[in-house]
């Protein structure tokens, strides 16, 4: 694939495979400084054109030239030329919204939508809130714990497990299979379909039978549409499987990253997270700062887009680079003059975490109201949470979507610092 930058060929920017979330921001600001689109080499050797900037970004979400459906790439060496890369499973596995386009996408979408709406979210705000103070009361007298392992991903398995209808233990279970196919291993190896087929089983058996399902629930839902000939049985289990894999470990990352800089960095924050209106503003600017998937999901080029002096080829991968383009002060909506800068006061917040147009993310109100509960509730119940590693020693994994700390010790208690 080859396009042209002022009529020369560009080398793909080596996009570094690197556990340091310092270097990982850094050169995604580099990106975006260097221009509007970059092509971009992988760790894994993907070639990918990757869009830096807010206003760009934005318009490229609704642009219909870049597709969700990899089955529309009908040369053989586009897309993913028939090969497979880590952190594929969204698109290449089964029928759901992250993978389909137009009316397809409509229908898929619609069915799950009453269930994540705002209003459906608020009823759940007490169950979500208790879920919170029953973890912290599991650790709050030990003297040091991983909150990634305690609180971080148990909070969104949880509350994913009353939304869908699945007994708590079943949905995390799953959780630990979802997350191992968002690693960066193989997707082909056989320990990785093994695990792919091992989830697959087990949504089967939690979703086989529509009197299991709680009313209210997703999988309620589901039944429903599977039993009018809205969806199939397929586009079902696909669809909860797509949630388990963006729903859970999106808001764990958000979770995890909100107490590490409300540790590490700022009073500020801790003080706003004691007022609920003031927790919602400041979890709106975490989002924005740190989206926790730096890359928006799988985008394919049908025909050639220009975007500025930049033509994207045909056939092209593309990703909007979220954790550049929400620093984007130009031809921001709001004119963020200091956007590189993390302010929980802000008054107004655009970024594109959760997306743009007719993929904005049907869970946002979900991860916004897990995160901001999360974080209320922890640092209320943990007034003098600490700390048990300097945050430049916190490593990270993942690069595409699941870019997550591996671990964050605390002390609950204050003990040290």
């Amino acid at each position: 694939m080859t396009a042209t930058i002022g009529g020369t060929t560009p080398a793909g920017f080596p996009f570094p495979d690197t556990t340091d979330q310092r270097e990982f921001d850094a050169v995604c600001q580099v990106l975006r400084k260097k221009g509007p689109v970059v092509r971009v080499e992988m760790p894994d050797g993907l070639i990918a054109w990757v869009i830096t900037r807010y206003a760009d970004g934005k318009r490229a979400m609704l642009d219909r030239r870049l597709v969700k459906d990899l089955r529309r790439m009908t040369d053989p060496a586009h897309g993913l030329g028939g090969n497979r890369y880590a952190e594929d499973a969204f698109v290449v596995e089964g029928r759901h919204m992250l993978n389909s386009d137009g009316s397809e996408h409509a229908r898929l979408r619609a069915v799950v939508g009453a269930e994540l709406s705002a209003a459906a979210i608020n009823r759940r705000r007490p169950e979500i809130e208790q879920v919170c103070r029953d973890l912290v009361a599991e650790f709050a007298n030990a003297d040091t714990v991983d909150l990634m392992a305690v609180f971080a991903r148990p909070v969104p398995e949880i509350v994913m497990a009353r939304v869908l209808g699945m007994p708590d233990e079943t949905l995390r279970a799953a959780a630990v299979l979802s997350r191992e196919l968002g690693t960066r291993a193989d997707p082909a190896s056989a320990r990785m379909r093994k695990t792919y087929h091992d989830l697959l089983d087990i949504i089967i058996d939690s979703s086989r039978d529509p009197e299991d399902a709680p009313a209210g629930s997703i999988l309620a839902a589901l039944h429903r549409a599977h039993a009018d000939k809205i969806i199939n049985k397929r586009e079902l289990i696909s669809t909860v499987m797509m949630l388990l894999g963006a729903g859970i470990s999106s808001t764990a990352i958000g979770i995890g990253y909100g107490a590490i800089t409300a540790m590490h960095t700022t009073t500020a924050l801790r003080q706003l997270l004691g007022d609920e209106d003031g927790a919602t503003a400041a979890v709106e600017e975490l989002l924005r700062i740190h989206p926790p998937f730096p890359f928006s999901p799988w985008r394919f080029a049908l025909e050639p887009v220009r975007i500025q002096d930049v033509t994207i080829p045909a056939g092209a991968v593309v990703f909007v680079l979220l954790a550049a383009a929400n620093h984007d002060a130009v031809d921001h909506d709001a004119a963020l003059t200091d956007a590189a800068e993390f302010r929980p006061r802000r008054q107004r917040t655009s970024h594109l975490t959760f997306g743009h147009g007719p993929h904005f993310c049907v869970g946002a109100h979900l991860a916004r109201a897990e995160i901001e509960i999360a974080l209320r509730v922890l640092f209320a119940e943990l007034p003098d949470l600490c700390p048990a590693q300097p945050e430049n020693e916190i490593r990270w994994h993942g690069l595409l979507f699941d870019r997550t700390p591996t671990s964050v010790p605390v002390h609950p208690g204050g003990s040290a610092r």
